[in-house]
């Protein structure tokens, strides 16, 4: 587990998925919502340079992290790996019990268009999403914040999360769906 004193460049961070849990003392957290389910559960986290999303439905777990290279991760149990440059997509099933699918992409923006995301972000944080400002190194630039909405379903759950990245005008955006798969 590592702290930064700034915001890690899009082209340091990765995108990976596990087929375990991954404890919390491997993050740095800024924000933490947990979600009780009947038939699943998920920990979903605003983390040093990204977000970490904990499923399990069972005894199966899938773990999704974006992150900087300030948090080093176990390597056992990775299912996916990608650095965060252009766009990517997965399909994952785990166990039998989960289906995962998740996208992600980088937009560059310029100075105006970075500023009204970033309002839009702020005036979007409701009661069904985690919002967090991280420090700024300038302090004319508007402060890089990670917001991570959650649309919880009676079979799974939807997240969409967005970074900001202010130093480069850029925004990281995912979009994970994880569902329980009905056995018969």
């Amino acid at each position: 587990m590592g702290v930064s004193h700034g915001r890690s460049q899009i082209s340091d961070l990765s995108f990976q998925v596990f087929n375990r849990a991954i404890h919390p003392d491997w993050f740095a957290t800024r924000v933490h919502r947990r979600i009780p389910k009947d038939l699943w559960e998920a920990d979903v986290r605003i983390i040093e340079g990204g977000h970490a999303v904990i499923f399990g439905a069972g005894p199966i777990r899938l773990a999704e992290v974006l992150s900087g290279p300030e948090t080093l991760l176990p390597e056992p149990g990775v299912l996916f790996r990608s650095s965060i440059k252009s766009e990517g997509s997965t399909i994952l099933h785990a166990g039998g019990m989960i289906e995962y699918q998740t996208c992600f992409e980088v937009e560059r923006v310029d100075r105006e268009v970075f500023q009204h995301l970033c309002e839009e972000l702020q005036a979007d944080a409701s009661r069904d999403s985690l919002l967090y400002h991280f420090r700024s190194q300038n302090r004319f630039a508007p402060r890089p914040l990670s917001h991570v909405h959650i649309d919880s379903r009676k079979q799974g759950i939807s997240i969409q999360s967005t970074h900001t990245f202010p130093e480069e005008f850029a925004v990281v955006r995912t979009l994970s769906l994880y569902e329980r798969i009905a056995i018969s």
